[in-house]
């Protein structure tokens, strides 16, 4: 399953940064701080032929992934969607059935979503991304104490329980908008707008974001 998400992620990117202008491509992504559109190109190519490489070594840290973009910096768009498209069978073979944890599907449908929200794009199709909300939706129970339960539910009325305390706190809000929370992709101050019943501690906040919590606001999709 995953391989397939990925390899249709891929020519969803591909499709969408060749028919850019290079005003857009060189357009600030304000999930990914200090990278541009060609930036996060670059990221997802070098993540790709890193695992056809086998260089591995820190991935996926900051370092590993700024080093895609350095030795990129100065290729073309056509030049970085060849690389891509020559280094993917290797991801997708090496790519699990299913979310689990951290790998490339994820990363690519994470910056799927920052491309298009930086360039005021529609969100993608729910298809695409519902496999890793299934399991990102009980990610804040790992971080509650034993004194509280969370239950959060969603627009199409899928339910996750996190926790298993006596104190409960509910959270509705759209499953798209809690897939982006959950990636780090939206602040604290957007998480804490969502509809919480009782109002959130601020550790309940924070116990969204894989990637830790953030305080700039992000841009959100209309549709």
């Amino acid at each position: 399953m995953l391989d397939d998400i990925y390899r249709s992620a891929r020519s969803r990117i591909s499709a969408l940064a060749a028919g850019l202008t290079d005003e857009q491509r060189a357009t600030q992504v304000p999930a990914t701080p200090g990278w541009s559109v060609h930036d996060v190109l670059a990221h997802l190519t070098g993540g790709a032929a890193d695992v056809l490489a086998q260089r591995l070594d820190g991935a996926p840290g900051e370092y590993w992934t700024a080093r895609h973009v350095a030795e990129r910096r100065d290729r073309s768009i056509d030049a970085l969607l060849a690389e891509w498209e020559n280094a993917a069978p290797a991801v997708e073979a090496s790519l699990p059935k299913r979310f689990a944890g951290p790998n490339l599907a994820a990363d690519a449908i994470c910056h799927e979503g920052d491309l298009r929200e930086a360039l005021g794009l529609p969100r993608i199709d729910r298809e695409h991304w519902q496999p890793f909300l299934d399991v990102l939706g009980y990610l804040p129970g790992r971080r509650l104490a034993d004194t509280h339960t969370l239950l959060i539910s969603d627009e199409l009325g899928q339910e996750w329980r996190c926790g298993s305390g006596e104190s409960v706190t509910e959270l509705r809000a759209a499953g798209y908008e809690l897939l982006r929370g959950l990636f780090s992709r939206r602040s604290r101050r957007q998480i804490t707008a969502w509809d919480w019943s009782p109002e959130p501690s601020a550790h309940l906040v924070d116990s969204f974001g894989a990637f830790g919590h953030r305080d700039d606001d992000q841009p959100i999709p209309t549709c």
